[in-house]
């Protein structure tokens, strides 16, 4: 028992060791800044001055606001298309010759030579008005827009000429539109309109549809890569600070441009990779991490071993904090979110789910404290988060009920923004922009804890754990196996609820898992359904011990503990119910049968094994208080009269006798809680028993 006991506290060192180790490799290992401050509040350090030169940096919101003005200030780059000009002028009028001397021509021979010359007459205008157009409009240039621009006789550009651009007006040129509008004015003035369908279709359709190319275009290239070089040349910094000029005074006010020139002293010292000495940031590290971990080793060695007595316990805190540690890092150092965005309070609830509130609160505390090395305001960032962790346990107090999670997640948020709102007033002072983004990571931070319920059942398979969702099922009294032994042995399943009515009152008080206990008591006699006629409750008369042997009796007794084993094990009961099975009797006798055996031979030193249940004894509170509820219970029915004192003295003969035979050995209970104990049994068993009223038959001898 004790290499076990001492295995197991190795094995957690071991494990806070290699958890400490993993922590400390994948930890940045930048150089931090020494100092801590908040804008709006007091430097709490010496007079700073400045150890050397640096440039004082805009933010990014100061250098993303600039960038958005140069792109909405931005002049746009166009340029000379010398295609375009021979197109437009060349190749639309060849084309249009091409297009009357093959398609139109041949079809007009039947009109007659005056009119096929008239005809030509027409489009020889038109082809000389077309040539004289295009040939002005281009040689001053032939402009287009997309539809987005507005303002034309006020639209700047750059026009490039392939050595120097130069700032133009759009007034100063001819719009495409104009052009193509001008071109069909001088077709329907040519009179060539008017030519009839089957010869003048085909110009009409070229004239009207064909679409000039602009001389002046759109540089898509050009545009992007000058408003790429304007973006980056975007300065970063406005200003220097000269080695030992005074930065800040002790005690004065961290104001905005001293907060800017703290944040800029900040970045200079952490991105300077020069002199970095990886295995000495390492080794201090450690140092600090260490002692957070040796901290909460301490408190569970001193106020909660039992945790450190278990190899499933161990492991699972330890996996909790890798988790949050781990998810704090990726989030930092491979993304750009904010590491508030991470559901940080999950962690204190899903650990209060399964232990008390002080390990909830103390693995959260010390888990925080390592993440907040990651915050961009450690201090910030650790206070908003253990209220809000604080907020979310005591919010889900009654576990019973799934939807609370819901409302455990609400708490948080408003906690979440309560807090937020309070850091910004006291760094700004006032109370205009309290919205900022961390609202909305606080808000899917918050929504984030409706992975709660699963990851609960995740586990519940994992571990073996029990969560109170899981225990409310438990006792439903139409699960199969309590529904089984309620069918074949209704006075023990009787005997079960009253006994998980008193196990649940007592347990309640004193501190324990009393949803545990209830569901245990429940079930700790299923054993019995298998052979029911064994046991005084289910018996209707006669009782089938007279034929065996006392030893023998006492035997089948005792096998409904290992038959209720194997019923739990059939209806997959979890292990922490199957403890109450085992334990109830503890390792006690079955005393009717062993002092029946010794009177009938008095002079026989007797087998006790024979007698004596196989254990273990109780080893917890919910354990302990079943074995005196179900003693008490059962001895209860054979008082003759039912008066406090009758049932003072058989509680307290009971436990004590418990007490004595050292059933409570394995158990952390104090005098106190056995008092406590006690007392609540002698009460909740009296008003069981309690005096009722005999009612009055009518008197039929009336006078």
């Amino acid at each position: 028992m004790k290499f076990k006991k001492y295995s197991v506290i190795i094995y957690a060192i071991t494990l806070f060791s290699l958890s400490v180790a993993f922590v400390v490799y994948i930890f940045p290992k930048e150089k931090k800044f020494q100092y801590s401050f908040t804008q709006g509040s007091p430097w709490l350090h010496e007079n700073l001055m400045a150890p050397f030169d640096f440039p004082v940096y805009k933010s990014d919101k100061e250098i993303e606001q600039e960038q958005d003005s140069i792109r909405n200030n931005f002049i746009p780059y166009y340029v000379y298309d010398s295609v375009a000009i021979k197109t437009a002028i060349e190749d639309y009028l060849v084309r249009l010759k091409e297009k009357w001397q093959n398609e139109v021509i041949p079809n007009v021979d039947d009109i007659g030579e005056f009119k096929k010359n008239l005809l030509q007459k027409k489009f020889d205008f038109y082809l000389s008005l077309a040539d004289d157009l295009l040939r002005e409009s281009f040689q001053k240039g032939v402009i287009d827009f997309s539809d987005s621009v507005t303002g034309l006789d006020n639209f700047r550009f750059y026009l490039h000429d392939g050595k120097i651009s130069k700032l133009s007006y759009a007034s100063s040129y001819i719009f495409l539109d104009d052009v193509q509008y001008k071109l069909n004015d001088i077709f329907n003035k040519s009179g060539l309109r008017e030519t009839d369908s089957l010869t003048g279709f085909k110009i009409r359709d070229y004239v009207t549809s064909h679409q000039l190319r602009p001389s002046i275009v759109y540089d898509v290239e050009m545009n992007k890569n000058v408003l790429s070089t304007q973006l980056e040349a975007v300065s970063t910094s406005r200003g220097m600070i000269q080695q030992g000029e005074l930065i800040i005074l002790k005690g004065h006010i961290v104001g905005m441009h001293e907060n800017k020139v703290l944040l800029s002293l900040k970045k200079e010292i952490e991105t300077d990779a020069s002199n970095v000495n990886h295995i000495v940031i390492s080794f201090g590290i450690a140092i600090l991490l260490s002692s957070l971990y040796f901290i909460l080793f301490l408190y569970l060695f001193y106020h909660d071993k039992k945790i450190l007595n278990s190899f499933k316990a161990n492991t699972f805190i330890a996996l909790q904090m890798l988790i949050l540690i781990v998810s704090v890092l990726i989030v930092f150092k491979y993304t750009d979110i904010s590491i508030n965005v991470i559901p940080f309070t999950l962690i204190p609830l899903l650990i209060y789910t399964f232990y008390k509130f002080n390990v909830s609160f103390i693995v959260f505390l010390v888990s925080i404290i390592i993440a907040g090395f990651f915050a961009p305001n450690g201090f910030e960032f650790i206070f908003i988060q253990t209220i809000t962790g604080l907020i979310a346990i005591f919010s889900l107090r009654n576990t019973r009920k799934r939807s609370q999670i819901f409302i455990s997640a609400f708490y948080v948020f408003i906690a979440y923004v309560i807090l937020h709102f309070g850091f910004i007033l006291t760094k700004q002072g006032d109370f205009t922009n309290l919205m900022s983004h961390d609202i909305y990571m606080y808000g899917i931070s918050s929504a984030l804890l409706i992975l709660y319920l699963p990851i609960v059942y995740l586990y519940e398979k994992l571990f073996g754990f029990l969560s109170d969702f899981t225990l409310m099922e438990l006792c439903d009294t139409n699960n199969p196996a309590l529904r089984e032994l309620a069918e074949k042995t209704p006075g023990t399943f009787q005997h079960s609820v009253q006994v998980a009515n008193l196990v649940e009152s007592v347990t309640r008080e004193l501190g324990g898992n009393y949803l545990l206990a209830r569901a245990g008591a429940l079930y700790h006699d299923i054993g019995k359904s298998v052979h029911p006629e064994y046991f005084i409750e289910n018996q209707d008369g006669a009782n089938v011990h007279d034929q065996f042997d006392f030893e023998e009796s006492a035997q089948k007794i005792i096998s409904h503990v290992s038959l209720g084993v194997e019923l739990a094990k059939k209806y997959n009961l979890p292990t922490q119910v199957i403890d109450f099975i085992t334990m109830h009797h503890g390792t006690s006798l079955t005393r009717y049968f062993y002092n029946s055996w010794i009177n009938q031979n008095p002079n026989i030193r007797p087998n006790i094994s024979n007698f004596k249940y196989p254990g273990p004894k109780p080893n917890s509170i919910e354990t302990v208080v079943m074995m005196m509820a179900d003693a008490i219970e059962a001895a209860s029915r054979t008082l003759d009269v039912y008066s406090p004192e009758s049932i003072d003295k058989l509680v307290s003969v009971i436990i004590e006798a418990q007490l004595n035979d050292g059933q409570y050995d394995n158990v952390d209970i104090s005098l106190k809680q056995i008092s406590q104990a006690k007392t609540i049994f002698a009460k909740k068993i009296g008003n069981i028993y309690h005096s009722r009223i005999v009612y009055p038959e009518i008197n039929e001898n009336k006078n």
